[in-house]
């Protein structure tokens, strides 16, 4: 007589993956970013209430508010008492520079004398399409700038920016030459961004440096490297700064 076996159960493959679960605030949260990425609301335009939106998503205000509390925690919006919650904007007058840290030690002048000498654009080079993650035939644009406080030169940019969909953002930078590259991108392209990732290193000036800050070759600096991300989480810039630290400091108390 055959001994009987055990039937063992199927075995589940280990490609097989159980649906990540979602929070219902994270879900309306994306919906409302999604309503951002389209048009709908602009940066700066007031939200509807949490009321308003509790009832248009058929969920409690206080799902809304979840959402939106992480939405703020993440600079996607600017909540203000009494009046209400705004898209986050770089063009408001009170953070005209909202992601800048860096702090003049010799000036009391908000806002630093920027020039820009050159900007260019073309084929995006193995570095940057490293940094900015471009396919082969990745295209940006590439600006020089330079800040100065009290007549100081004291901060060297070069800025590359991913060049797709921004029509014409060579002719456009070289026309406004803007104080703040975030605030122009919003205002001409609508994109937003709404976070950076920053590395700081001491590093000795070369010869570009040395000529842009009008210090000698050797010249202790400090370098701030960032990646700056739009709203849809794509690495739309990668920027070296370096700064000459006679004359300010890096200060990180910013949300």
């Amino acid at each position: 007589m055959k001994k009987k076996t055990k039937a063992k159960p199927p075995k589940i493959a280990k490609t097989q993956e159980r649906p990540a679960f979602q929070p219902l605030y994270t879900q309306i949260k994306q919906l409302l970013i999604q309503r951002v990425l389209t048009g709908e609301w602009r940066p700066a335009q007031l939200l509807p209430s949490e009321m308003k939106l509790a009832e248009e998503y058929r969920v409690s205000q206080g799902t809304v508010r979840k959402a939106i509390e992480e939405m703020a925690a993440e600079n996607l919006v600017m909540r203000h008492q009494g009046k209400g919650t705004f898209v986050a904007t770089h063009r408001t007058t009170s953070r005209p520079f909202r992601f800048i840290r860096l702090v003049s030690d010799v000036s009391d002048e908000s806002h630093p004398v920027t020039v820009y000498p050159s900007i260019t654009s073309g084929i995006a080079t193995a570095e940057e399409r490293r940094h900015l993650q471009l396919p082969p035939d990745g295209k940006v644009v590439r600006a020089e700038r330079i800040r100065s406080f009290a007549g100081k030169p004291c901060v060297y940019d070069r800025i590359i920016l991913r060049a797709e969909g921004m029509p014409r953002l060579e002719q456009f930078l070289a026309k406004m030459k803007p104080d703040s590259v975030y605030s122009a991108l919003e205002q001409e392209y609508r994109l937003m961004v709404v976070r950076i990732e920053e590395q700081l290193r001491a590093v000795a000036a070369d010869a570009t440096d040395a000529k842009m800050l009008g210090v000698k070759t050797g010249h202790p600096l400090l370098e701030i490297q960032r990646t700056a991300l739009s709203l849809d989480q794509r690495i739309v810039e990668w920027r070296i700064t370096r700064c000459d630290t006679r004359y300010l400091h890096y200060a990180n108390d910013q949300i």
